[in-house]
Parts: C-alpha cells; structure tokens; sequence
C-alpha cells in the first residue's frame, strides 16, 4: 500500500521512519540541547526533495535530502549512546538498518537524484 504523500514510500516505511525522526531528536535534544534539536527539526522539516511529500519546503536534490536524513538518524544514534548507552545505541541502530531495508525504494529513488514518475 502506498502512502499518499509520497509515491516511494510504504505505510510501514514511512511510519518507521516517522518514529525514528522522532526518536533522533529526542535523543539529539537530550545530549545536545535545544538549539542543535532545534536545528535538526528545521532541517529535516524544511528542505525536501521534489515529488516526496505534499509540503515542499526548500526544494534541495535527493542526495541531498538523504544525506540530511543519514545525518539526523547518525546523531540520533550517537545521542542514544551518549545518553542512554550503548544497549539502546544497537537497538536504535539495528531499527535504522530495518529501515533501510523497508525503505529502501524511496532511498534509491532520492539517491538517484529524485526525479519524479511520469
């Protein structure tokens, strides 16, 4: 089944990504404080590529946006293991390696460059 907003994604993938989104901040603001949690929302919030959600935002190309997005899962990973060590680092990992397995069309697609179906 595909989610509206965005013909790459599954309702699963785009859900999993959403709680690890969430998650990564959490765990960026926690160890790093509000102004780097702050930043990590307005980025991963603001540039979006082409065709990928119904909010455009700042219009950046796919490698871009999935480098932003690698960036933020990073922190949050290195967050969780500053913060609540390395138990939760691996189980935050290992959920982001699912991620990159149920996800893995729209993460081709932006790393291709994000054209848009025709």
């Amino acid at each position: 089944m595909r989610v509206p907003l965005s013909p790459h994604d599954t309702v699963a993938s785009a859900a999993l990504r959403f709680v690890l989104e969430l998650a990564a901040l959490f765990a960026i603001g926690a160890a790093f404080g509000v102004p780097n949690f702050l930043i990590s929302v307005f980025a991963i919030a603001l540039f979006n590529a082409r065709g990928d959600k119904r909010f455009q935002g700042i219009l950046v190309s796919g490698p871009i946006r999935l480098m932003i997005e690698v960036v933020i899962a990073l922190m949050g990973i290195y967050s969780a293991l500053l913060v609540f060590g390395t138990m939760w680092a691996g189980i935050f990992g290992a959920v982001w390696a699912a991620y990159l397995f149920l996800g893995r069309e729209r993460l081709l697609w932006l790393a291709r460059g994000a054209k848009e179906k025709e």
